[in-house]
C-alpha cells in the first residue's frame, strides 16, 4: 500500500520555509530551479506543462537543464515532521517522522489492512488479526443482533452499532460497550488495590479515595526507593551489555592481529624479510586513560582504538559545522534571491515600455505616415510648416514620455 503523504496529517504547524508555493502543503519529492526557488516534482511538472517558467519570478526553465535536487538540509527536515499514520480511521494513535511513515504501513501497523491469512479467499484483514485466521464469515453482533462479517465486527460496535452505547454500573458515565474493559482503567468508582500494593501494602479502595490513602500508605517511603533502585538497576543491566559487546569487539580484534602475527612469523621461516616493530616505550603514555601494556599487540591495538576515536569525534564536528555553515548560507541567501526576483520583475517591466516606444518611433518613420491631405507644397511650407511642426510635437511628446519613465 504506497501512502497518500498529501493527505497525511502534521502534528504542529509545518515552517513556511517547507511548504510548496504551488500545492500550499510540505514538499513531496521537491526540486530546485536554477533561479533557487523549491517546488513539489509534480507541482512543478504540472506548471511547466503549462508554461515553461518558473512559477514565481517567471525565469524561463529549461528541462532537465534548470532543475536539480534539493538541499540536504531541506529534505532532513522535511523527513523530521511529526505525523499522523494515515490508519487513524482504523484505529492506530501512533505519531512518527513522515520519512518511516511508508515502513511503519509495510511492516509494523496493526491496524493496516492486509491479505487474508487463507490463501483462498481474496478479503483483506487487520494486520493485528492475521493470528485469528480467516474472519471472512457471517457473525452475529452481541449488541444489536445484527449479521454481518466478522471481519467488520470491531468497527460495526465502535461506530455503526445502534445499541453500542451503554452506562457503566459503577459511575453512570455513557460508554461504549466494546471498550468496557477500558473504562474499568479510569473509573473513578472501581475500586483497585494501592499502587504499591506488588511490595506488600493490602489496602484497597475507589479509585477517587486512593489520593486520601496514600499520605498514611505504610510503603509510602519504601515504594519510590524501591522503584529508584530497579531504575538504577535496569541502567547498570545496560551499560554491562554494552561493555560486554565492547570486550567482544576487542577480543576479535586480538585474534585478528594474533592471526596476523603467525601469518608474518610463518613467512619469515621462509625466508621473507620481516619489518621491525617499534621498540615498546618503557612506560604507559601520558594519558591517563592507558594502562601499562603487557605485549606490543596490546599497544598497537590501543592505538588503533584511540585514533578511530579521534575520527569518530571529528567527523561529528565537522558535520556539525557543515550544518551551522549551510543554515547560515540558507537565510543570507534568501534576501539576495527576494532582490533578484525584484529586479528580474523589473526588467521585464522596463522591456516591455522599450518594445513599445521602438514600435512607436518605427510608426512614425513609416512613410507617409505625416502626409497631409494633398502631395501639393503650399508656398508656406517648409522647416517651419505644418508637417515639420506636427513631427516635432510628436517628438516632443515622445521625450517627455520617455522622460517620465
Amino acid at each position: 500500500m504506497q501512502v497518500d503523504l498529501r493527505s497525511l496529517d502534521y502534528i504542529s504547524v509545518v515552517d513556511e520555509n517547507l511548504i510548496c508555493p504551488i500545492c500550499r502543503i510540505a514538499f513531496i519529492n521537491p526540486i530546485t530551479t536554477s533561479c533557487d526557488h523549491v517546488f513539489c516534482r509534480d507541482c512543478f511538472d504540472q506548471s511547466h506543462r503549462i508554461s515553461a517558467t518558473c512559477p514565481i519570478d517567471r525565469w524561463p526553465i529549461v528541462l532537465p537543464h534548470d532543475i536539480g535536487p534539493t538541499h540536504r538540509l531541506i529534505l532532513n527536515q522535511l523527513d523530521g515532521l511529526e505525523v499522523k499514520c494515515p490508519n487513524t480511521t482504523n484505529g492506530c494513535e501512533k505519531i512518527l517522522a513522515r520519512s518511516m511513515v511508508q515502513n511503519h504501513v509495510d511492516k509494523y501497523c496493526g491496524h493496516a489492512m492486509v491479505g487474508c491469512p487463507e490463501k483462498t479467499c481474496d478479503g483483506k484483514v487487520l494486520r493485528k488479526d492475521l493470528g485469528g485466521g480467516c474472519l471472512h464469515y457471517a457473525s452475529i453482533c452481541p449488541d444489536c443482533a445484527e449479521s454481518l462479517l466478522q471481519v467488520d465486527m470491531e468497527r460495526h460496535r465502535d461506530k455503526e452499532c445502534s445499541e453500542r452505547k451503554t452506562s457503566c454500573e459503577k459511575c453512570g458515565v455513557e460508554i461504549i460497550r466494546c471498550r468496557v474493559n477500558e473504562h474499568e482503567n479510569d473509573c473513578e468508582e472501581a475500586v483497585v488495590p494501592c499502587k504499591w500494593n506488588i511490595y506488600g501494602c493490602s489496602h484497597r479502595s475507589k479509585r477517587k479515595n486512593l489520593v486520601d490513602h496514600a499520605p498514611t500508605c505504610d510503603f509510602r517511603v519504601m515504594g519510590p526507593v524501591v522503584e529508584t533502585l530497579k531504575e538504577e538497576i535496569s541502567t547498570l543491566r545496560s551499560e554491562i551489555q554494552f561493555l560486554n559487546e565492547k570486550d567482544k569487539a576487542k577480543d576479535r580484534r586480538i585474534k585478528f592481529l594474533e592471526s596476523d602475527r603467525m601469518a608474518s612469523s610463518s613467512s619469515n621461516t621462509l625466508g621473507y624479510p620481516v619489518p621491525d616493530m617499534p621498540a615498546l616505550p618503557d612506560t604507559a603514555p601520558s594519558s591517563a586513560e592507558y594502562a601499562p601494556f603487557d605485549s606490543r599487540d596490546q599497544y598497537l591495538l590501543s592505538l588503533l582504538e584511540s585514533q578511530e576515536s579521534k575520527v569518530d569525534q571529528l567527523s561529528i564536528g565537522i558535520t556539525e559545522i557543515e550544518a551551522k555553515q549551510t543554515m547560515m548560507l540558507f537565510n543570507e541567501t534568501i534576501p539576495i534571491k527576494e532582490q533578484l526576483a525584484e529586479l528580474r520583475s523589473a526588467q521585464g517591466v522596463l522591456g516591455m515600455h522599450v518594445r513599445w516606444l521602438m514600435n512607436f518611433r518605427l510608426q512614425e518613420r513609416r512613410p507617409g505616415a505625416a502626409a497631409g491631405p494633398s502631395n501639393e507644397t503650399k508656398p508656406g511650407d517648409g522647416p517651419g510648416g505644418p508637417d515639420f511642426q506636427t513631427m516635432r510635437r510628436s517628438s516632443d511628446t515622445m521625450r517627455e514620455l520617455v522622460t517620465k519613465l
